[in-house]
């Protein structure tokens, strides 16, 4: 408990964790500093609200898009865009309401039957999805199937019903070929590209591509595919259970063999970078052989200097970091306890994904709503535009800038509540009496620390607004402010990506320490701020070995689903895509390791702090540590390494004395 009398109080120092500096406890009126007693044992239950102020900015802020939402909804008709409008402001494919001012045998009509908009002249891929047109467009119910060469051909196939390429409102027996009221022959073949009638012609300009896009998002693709699904479901289910127990199995492999999988990675780059740069610097003397002037020669050097250099560099970080790999490892296996302590955890990343998907629709559907809210409007010709809403159209960065908000939200929410319950984990001597620690976390996250959340998760959506507005500029400026204005701004694009990752890091970071002591977001970040500062070697092998094998983990896990899934549909006769549920199998199994890695990653990060802070505050003597035995293990042989380290140090300093002496006298 803290002292009472003026003179016992000390202030709180922030000190790495190889510091000898103890944590004193201390009492602050304003409540900015949370007390730390010298007997702490795990996140703190006494804790004040954090960062106020921008849990309201949040909210305030949700109320502005709740008014963004009824204005586009008010406005705008996402169906316009889907679907496409016609020259007389009928959405294809629906039923549609009468526009003033223009003749009801035009306007308001019913195309429920008329799903596919037709084009008079398409010359422009851009003019697909406009809404404001010169040239006559029609909702028909079928894109023309061959090339129409007469005007007797487009009356055949009004009168069979295949489709109406003319005005609504002209009878068949007077159909003008003037490209007013019908088309001007010979009419070209068209495929349908989302709801669109495009021009055969136009898709081989574009080298078809737009052809092949167009006939995978055809309706007869569509439907194979669809029964495809239909009758291997039961196969994508036994690929997403395989992938459920390769996700178990790899993190058991983490937890056991943590050892093995670590130095075998590390021994297979070691190998691979080495072979690749033998390997390109034998092509290019192997080159250089054949045609000494050759573009290929000069190629190859570049790229062999290229691989030295970086070989060198990781085998020297390689070297400086051996001692820190044992760490690694044991932060694995200590994170493999934890979640099979706490299996709960795993189903953390689900919620958050159901949460995310259902936020992402509503946020696609209003942002379609404002794309396409405007007034229509009757041009001189008698057919209808929509003139935008000048409003909307400059909130939709509002819009923007809340759904990145949110979502890092959401996503710092998740990290605060597996932090806190592995932090609750690390600091109980008997793991097997801890009571609830995953609903606790989530409770002392959702009273206390939401504020804290939303300020970092404000800070991230920013920097990735100003990334997105930067993209934006590029994209207008292109080709018009210069080769060295295009160079800043990658360059600018580059530093902004770089913060990004760094932003995040520290985030990460930051959370943790506000699951464990209860600080606000800024002090919180200060903290891990300074203790990873402290142990930067550490840190540089815990992101770079342990990221890489969490990678590998999930690539384990989605090649092994693959394997099962050819071995177990490549038979299959009655399958015409067999590889689209091997794929869908392939997609789940990848979100279900990542839902287990991104736990197990969190967890060692969280661990590694913690480990720190146990550095930091226990001497493993009067004070044991919470650490488990092969992280003191691992500390005591770190402590034997600096103690034989300084002992070597005072005997090389106490046998130049001697001989400093022995030359005096």
């Amino acid at each position: 408990m803290p002292c009472c009398s003026g003179q016992g109080r000390q202030p709180y120092a922030i000190a790495s964790c190889t510091s000898q500096t103890r944590v004193r406890p201390i009492r602050v009126k304003s409540g900015e500093d949370q007390e730390v007693p010298d007997d702490f044992d795990g996140p703190l239950s006494e804790r004040s609200c954090r960062d106020v102020f921008f849990l309201l900015l949040f909210l305030v802020f949700w109320g502005g898009m709740g008014y963004v939402t009824y204005l586009a909804l008010v406005g705008g008709n996402m169906f316009r865009l889907l679907y496409g409008v016609d020259s007389w402001g009928n959405i294809c494919g629906v039923k549609n309401d009468v526009i003033a001012n223009v003749s009801s045998s035009l306007s308001g009509q019913d195309m429920t039957a008329k799903q596919f908009l037709f084009f008079y002249d398409l010359t422009d891929v851009g003019a697909i999805f406009s809404t404001t047109t010169d040239t006559v467009r029609l909702c028909v119910k079928s894109c023309p199937s061959e090339n129409v060469t007469s005007l007797a051909a487009i009356q055949t196939l009004a009168h069979n019903g295949t489709t109406v390429l003319c005005q609504y409102d002209v009878p068949i027996t007077s159909y003008v070929d003037d490209g007013v009221i019908c088309p001007n022959v010979p009419v070209g073949q068209a495929s349908p590209f989302l709801n669109r009638c495009v021009p055969d012609s136009l898709t081989s300009g574009v080298d078809g591509v737009l052809s092949s896009v167009s006939s995978v998002f055809s309706a007869n693709t569509w439907k194979t595919i669809l029964k495809d699904i239909e009758l291997s479901w039961k196969d994508v289910l036994i690929l997403v259970a395989v992938g459920f127990g390769f996700s178990l199995v790899m993190t058991a492999l983490m937890r056991f063999f943590a050892a093995f999988i670590i130095y075998l990675t590390i021994i297979v780059f070691v190998l691979g970078s080495l072979g690749g740069t033998a390997y390109l610097w034998y092509r290019w003397h192997a080159e250089k052989t054949v045609d000494a002037a050759g573009q290929n020669v000069q190629t190859f050097l570049i790229a062999a200097i290229c691989a030295t250099v970086v070989t060198v560099i990781a085998l020297l970080l390689l070297l400086i970091m051996r001692k820190r790999i044992g760490l690694v490892v044991q932060l694995f296996q200590e994170a493999g306890k934890a979640v099979a302590r706490m299996p709960l955890l795993l189903l953390q990343p689900v919620w958050t994904t159901i949460v995310t998907i259902l936020f992402g629709a509503y946020w696609v559907v209003i942002f379609l709503y404002i794309y396409t809210a405007g007034t229509p409007v009757v041009q001189s010709n008698g057919y209808v535009s929509f003139q935008t809403d000048t409003l909307l159209e400059k909130l939709v960065w509002y819009h923007v800038f809340g759904g990145l908000w949110m979502l890092q939200f959401l996503i710092g929410c998740q990290h605060v509540t597996i932090a806190g319950a592995v932090a609750t984990w690390f600091f109980t001597r008997n793991k097997k009496k801890m009571q609830s620690p995953i609903s606790k976390s989530m409770g002392r996250l959702i009273r206390y620390h939401l504020g804290s959340v939303a300020f970092g998760a404000m800070i991230i959506a920013l920097v990735q607004l100003a990334r997105i507005i930067l993209a934006y500029i590029q994209n207008r400026l292109k080709g018009r402010a210069g080769e060295v204005a295009d160079f800043l701004l990658r360059c600018l694009a580059c530093c902004l990506w770089c913060f990004e990752k760094v932003l995040k890091f520290i985030n990460r970071n930051a959370y943790i320490m506000i699951s464990i002591y209860g600080y606000n977001f800024c002090k919180s970040a200060q903290r891990a701020f300074s203790v990873l500062v402290s142990n930067a070697l550490r840190v540089a092998a815990l992101n770079s070995i342990g990221d890489f094998c969490l990678f590998l983990g999930k690539v384990a896990v989605v090649a092994s689903t693959v394997v099962v899934g050819i071995e177990l549909l490549q038979n299959r006769t009655d399958l015409t895509y067999y590889p689209v549920p091997i794929v869908l199998g392939a997609i789940c199994a990848y979100l279900i390791a990542h839902c287990f890695f991104t736990v197990y990653e969190m967890a060692i990060d969280t661990i590694f702090l913690c480990f720190c802070e146990d550095e930091e505050r226990n001497d493993g003597v009067t004070k044991p540590y919470y650490s488990s035995v092969g992280l003191r293990d691992y500390l005591q042989k770190q402590e034997r390494a600096i103690r034989a380290k300084q002992s070597k140090k005072q005997q090389k300093q106490q046998q130049q004395q001697g001989y400093d002496n022995e030359g005096y006298d």
